[in-house]
């Protein structure tokens, strides 16, 4: 896993480091990752090419700009901010922004073992969204705070994640989040 708070499990966005994407398309910061996933927050800064993972599954969400527009295997797909789209690595990506830059959260899972869920929700101040082991919560928009099972509060950041365990920390806040959940396929 990836940097995170002494007391809280969180991943702090701005702390990780970021490498170049595709042909210098923009850049990537890795969330999370295990033998068969991964979880990244990657800028989209020029049209291209996505890069391809053969044998594996995607979900993109766009985050951040108003409008993704994806072809995939030549079929046209308009994204807008906060809605998944699932789709296969092994097919050709490319990524058009008639908006400019965008912002997406990017899920990768091997097809034969790992399988992933993306859902965007909508946090509540009253009933926490709370996380076990192979749960995943990315603040997209909005604030936020986790409580630890220790009792140990953290607030989140913007694109900052909560990785989740057998405690279950929770979430409470106003705005919205990705909850991704990774699961073994046997």
């Amino acid at each position: 896993m990836s940097s995170t708070d002494k007391d809280a499990p969180v991943i702090r966005f701005a702390d990780l480091p970021s490498v170049p994407w595709g042909r210098n398309n923009g850049r990537v910061k890795e969330l999370a990752a295990g033998d068969q996933w991964r979880l990244s927050i990657a800028a989209v800064e020029k049209p291209g090419a996505f890069t391809p993972f053969p044998g594996k599954d995607r979900v993109t969400v766009p985050v951040e700009g108003e409008l993704l527009v994806l072809t995939v295997d030549g079929v046209e797909h308009g994204m807008e901010r906060f809605r998944p789209f699932r789709y296969s690595g092994d097919s050709l990506a490319e990524a058009a922004l008639p908006t400019g830059p965008v912002t997406v959260l990017n899920t990768v899972v091997d097809r034969a073992t790992t399988g992933a869920s993306v859902m965007v929700t909508e946090l509540s101040k009253k009933n926490p969204q709370t996380l076990g082991d192979g749960q995943f919560l990315v603040l997209l928009h909005g604030s936020a705070t986790v409580t630890a099972p220790d009792g140990s509060a953290a607030a989140l950041n913007p694109l900052d994640t909560v990785a989740g365990d057998a405690g279950r920390p929770a979430v409470l806040g106003r705005g919205f989040a990705a909850v991704v959940s990774f699961f073994d396929l046997d």
